[in-house]
């Protein structure tokens, strides 16, 4: 019988940090969620140093509570997923667009660093957080045993993790950005300053669609807020956003031919707002173009847990290399 190991996975996005303590199964021992406020301090770096303090924090929390799983024998590391852009080889955020004045930052070594002094001592592995999805869906969901498939993370930001032949659709640690794909061009033609907005996170995100809302008169401050009004005016852009994650998925599939899409993120839990129209687009136009190319899309497995599943494995994964 294999001995147990386990790992700790911080899942890090624009609005909240998740943890999880897990065994070598993907079995959560322990699992936390918290908010991250990004726009709580005036400074950039304030922020950055509040959010990793809290992940050292966290860490020590689980060492103190579980002190057998973490001890040096057994626990395999730490992996950390987070929104991006990211340099996934150099630990590096890339100026992400959900972090409001991050530019460069170091994370990987800032976190491995404040874990090693706060907590124990341990290494960081560190992932783009649709990519770590994927990981997870292929580890223990519903990709187990597919070699080419894709993770959309739709949430704050729309995230997409592709496992190409058994390996991450990076280069030099990047790539796998196809949140930012342009979907409006007609709009970008006549405000080329706007390009995030003219993309499928423009349209299809929480932060897409709340500025959206806004621009129709909305007064709140959150997708809940939006949905519990109940007024038929937004709908357009559940509309929007079903035909852009639809153009997303085409793409993907006529690049990749992928044996199946798993979408996963915060805003499953409004799937009924716009996955029937999303499947309905993608079938129109993968059949249009050839129906050979046609794949599955479906909820993840792994649900909204798929990233701090997927960080959570990175240790695994990477001492296997």
């Amino acid at each position: 019988m294999a001995k147990k190991s386990y790992t700790i996975g911080f899942d890090l996005g624009g609005t909240k940090l998740a943890a999880a303590l897990l065994d070598q199964d993907g079995v959560m021992l322990d699992f936390i969620k918290v908010p991250v406020h990004m726009n709580q301090e005036k400074s950039a770096v304030a922020t950055q140093k509040r959010v990793i303090q809290l992940m050292a924090d966290i860490a020590k929390d689980f060492k103190n509570r579980f002190p057998k799983e973490t001890k040096p024998s057994v626990f395999k590391g730490v992996g950390l997923a987070s929104a991006g852009p990211l340099n996934a080889e150099e630990g590096k955020l890339i100026n992400p667009v959900n972090y409001p004045g991050w530019k460069i930052v170091p994370i990987r070594a800032l976190v491995e660093k404040e874990i090693n002094k706060q907590a124990f001592k341990t290494k960081v592995y560190f992932q783009h957080d649709a990519t770590a999805a994927a990981l997870a869906e292929g580890w223990v969901g519903g990709a187990q045993k597919m070699s080419s498939f894709a993770v959309v993370s739709i949430g704050t930001g729309i995230g997409t993790g592709i496992i190409f032949n058994g390996y991450p659709a990076q280069s030099q640690g990047m790539g796998s950005e196809y949140g930012h794909m342009v979907i409006d061009y007609k709009k970008l033609q006549s405000h080329p300053d706007q390009l995030h907005h003219c993309t499928v996170e423009g349209l299809s995100s929480g932060t897409g669609l709340l500025r959206r809302a806004k621009e129709l008169g909305f007064k709140g401050n959150s997708v809940e807020e939006l949905i519990e009004l109940g007024d038929s005016k937004y709908d357009v852009l559940f509309a929007d956003m079903a035909h852009a994650l639809a153009c997303l998925c085409y793409n993907l599939s006529i690049g990749y031919n992928l044996e199946e899409i798993f979408l996963s993120g915060g805003l499953i839990k409004i799937k009924n707002l716009y996955l029937r129209e999303l499947k309905n687009h993608y079938k129109k136009m993968v059949r249009q173009m050839n129906p050979a190319f046609e794949c599955t899309i479906e909820i993840a497995k792994t649900k909204n847990q798929a990233g701090v599943l997927g960080a959570g494995y990175l240790p695994h994964l990477y001492q296997r290399k």
